[in-house]
């Protein structure tokens, strides 16, 4: 980091390597339109290395007093290399790899009036590879594939802000974002390399966003406060266009110190992954596959909250959320054929709805606690989903606490113990079991403070992954993950002096 009078400069280089290894036990009931079902059992063993290069560059020229230049970089380079086999009822064996490039530059240019400007330029390029062989039942899948990626992304936008005096704010602004996604995806005979005749694809498919927005806000004397704002946004693609209304209210009440009323009304939206709007099917075995969705759309998410603060650390909570066009990933046994196929769908809509509260505690000097409980109730809905449409609700529960144990103040020793348990959850036609994880860690500050060395153990109990299963309909699927998710960890700091 470089500082100076009027221009300040930036770099940033990390870099992360790893393996990983998981195995996953299927067991599996499809039946078929012609009445006959079949018993699949299948083990699967996964093995990977990845290599990351991630760096930024950012420099800010001060060219008068609230009047700023400013400009960023942001890349990263990675591989990763994957092998899979699987056992049972399927033989397969897969061999895969994947280069990723990304860069991101963005220029910032702020006003002493209010005014602020931007542009924005993403390239990302993901060439990746596949060889598979595979067998089940007499039939046999062989073929080396080769996919790419490649987004070319523009964002512009201008915003200002005015003070109109008496407490009062008004903001406004538009941006514009059109991006670019040229992918491709081709499949060989791994024998002769001659181009197959089925499931190749290739795609020119531009996505174009436009966003205006207008927002006030208002300060009355030191108790109440407000602000308002609403966003409309066109999203078009070759095949939607549409406006979406995006309207965000916060309200906030202080009858007296330490108590504080906050009424609240948020929205936002949430894109499909670029690759997963293309027409593409990407194998995992012969009986395994990941079919693409051209019609996914954005998803629109409205939440509205009622909160309480007492005494300035006790909160309570009344919150609903709804989400149009919910993004969700599930499986489905195909009765046409012997295959299960994973696919992203739009649901009609998921809803949540529930209670939060948040008390700490302390013991004397030796502890330092605050427990957050969460009870809701989720309801997910798809009235198009393949042949068996679905309305399902769950109430449930989540349980978070966190712990700081003062071992002792000299030397200034902590122990900290975090735990965390949900009470079964649903996503789409699946069942998700309880989970939870127990982490801990021993911090060891010293050298006045400015040196501090950490241990520390992430899911102690190696609960964290939950195995899931499908019992809906004649859809009878159980996946059992058994991944190791138990962590160990050091971690050295030295604080030289300041930071920015």
């Amino acid at each position: 980091i470089y500082n100076g009078n009027k221009f300040s400069a930036d770099f940033l280089y990390s870099h992360n390597h790893g393996r990983g290894y998981s195995l996953t036990d299927k067991e599996a009931m499809p039946s078929l339109a012609d009445g006959s079902v079949h018993h699949i059992t299948t083990d699967e063993m996964g093995r990977s290395r990845s290599h990351t290069h991630s760096f930024r560059v950012g420099a800010d020229y001060n060219i008068a007093k609230d009047h700023q230049l400013s400009f960023v970089y942001n890349g990263s380079y990675s591989t990763y290399h994957s092998l899979m086999d699987i056992y049972g009822t399927q033989q397969s064996n897969t061999r895969s790899s994947s280069t990723d490039w990304l860069h991101n530059g963005r220029l910032d240019y702020r006003t002493p009036f209010g005014l602020k400007a931007g542009a924005e330029l993403t390239y990302y390029r993901s060439p990746s590879d596949q060889l598979l062989h595979s067998s089940m039942q007499g039939e046999e899948l062989a073929f080396y594939t080769e996919d790419c990626q490649r987004i070319n992304r523009w964002k512009f936008f201008l915003a200002q802000e005015h003070n109109l005096g008496r407490g009062w704010g008004l903001n406004y602004g538009i941006a514009y974002t059109t991006a670019l996604d040229h992918s491709y995806q081709k499949y060989y005979d791994p024998e002769t390399d001659h181009l197959l005749p089925d499931n190749n694809m290739a795609s020119r498919r531009r996505e174009q966003t436009l966003n205006v927005y207008a927002g006030l806000n208002k300060s009355f004397g030191d108790k109440l406060s407000a602000d308002v704002s609403l966003a409309a946004e066109q999203y078009h693609t070759d095949i939607w266009n549409e406006w979406s209304l995006y309207p965000v209210a916060n309200l906030t009440y202080m009858p007296a110190a330490g108590h504080v009323l906050q009424l609240s009304l948020s929205s936002d939206k949430e894109y499909p992954e670029y690759w997963s709007v293309q027409n593409s099917i990407s194998y995992m075995g012969a009986y395994s596959e990941i079919q693409g969705n051209p019609y996914l759309k954005p998803a629109t998410n409205y939440e509205t909250s009622f909160t309480y603060i007492l005494k300035s650390k006790y909160v309570f909570s009344a919150f609903y959320s709804y989400t149009k066009n919910n993004e969700m990933q599930t499986l489905y046994q195909s009765p046409e054929r012997l295959v299960e196929i994973y696919k992203l769908f739009n649901f009609d809509f998921s809803s949540q709805a529930g209670l939060m509260m948040t008390v700490p505690f302390k013991v004397k000097k030796w502890l330092d606690s605050r427990i957050t409980a969460i009870g809701f109730r989720y309801r997910q809905k798809d009235s198009d989903f393949w042949d068996i449409p679905f309305d399902r609700k769950l109430y449930t529960f989540v349980l978070t606490m966190n712990n700081t144990f003062t071992l002792s103040t000299k030397p200034d020793l902590k122990f900290t113990l975090t735990g965390f348990y949900q009470n079964r959850a649903i996503q789409g036609i699946f069942d998700l079991p309880r989970s939870g994880n127990l982490d801990a860690a021993l911090r060891y500050t010293f050298a006045k403070g400015k040196a501090q060395l950490t241990l520390k153990c992430d899911d102690i109990f190696n609960t964290s992954t939950v195995s899931t299963q499908v019992r809906y309909g004649l859809q009878n699927v159980k996946n059992h993950y058994m991944r190791t998710t138990r962590t160990f960890g050091v971690s050295f700091n030295y604080k030289f002096g300041g930071y920015k």
